[in-house]
């Protein structure tokens, strides 16, 4: 029973995606200060998660990436150490990689000890390009507990920072960036 249904959502967000890109569903780009747009995303398993329950009441460091690009592998070890300096409870770091091979992006996810979530947008295409007008690698998208976006960080960035580890922590006081 559970296959037919990753079967339907698959196939809903595939519908979703095509309409998007040929216009007859507008995606609006995402926009500081506006809810971030729902999204469902395939793990690297084959299951789907949903962004409204993966991102539900923390702080998210939505983090798009491909492991052939520079920038991107530049700031990996980054996003592992933030993943581990920020409680869980409070905080998510997520991946979405939008590479094309599954079996390489598992394999560099072995080979470089990430553990926090990582989901697959085989190409981009459906989630990353469709969803999020997302280009360019990576992009990191910073989410506050009530699902706005905050912030939208495009090119590598030092996540594991002192002063982004406190940024953080006031997005997460305060549900919005300092001034």
């Amino acid at each position: 029973m559970r296959s037919v249904g990753v079967w339907l959502v698959g196939l809903a967000v595939l519908l979703a995606g095509c309409s998007a890109s040929q216009g007859g569903g507008e995606v609006a780009k995402p926009q500081k200060g506006k809810p971030f747009p729902s999204l469902i995303m395939r793990d690297l398993s084959g299951g789907v998660g949903s962004s409204a329950e993966l991102f539900r009441g923390k702080v998210v460091v939505f983090n798009v990436w491909a492991t052939w690009c520079p920038p991107c592998r530049k700031e990996m070890p980054d996003l592992i150490r933030l993943s581990k300096l920020l409680p869980s409870k409070d905080f998510a770091v997520i991946g979405l990689s939008v590479d094309e091979d599954l079996k390489e992006l598992q394999q560099y996810i072995t080979d470089h000890g990430v553990r926090f979530p990582i989901y697959w947008d085989q190409g981009g295409r459906a989630v990353a390009a469709d969803r999020l007008q997302v280009f360019k690698y990576p992009e990191t998208f910073i989410i506050n507990r009530k699902g706005v976006l905050i912030e939208r960080v495009i090119g590598a960035y030092p996540w594991a920072s002192d002063e982004t580890v406190k940024i953080l922590r006031y997005i997460a006081q305060h549900d919005e960036a300092p001034r």
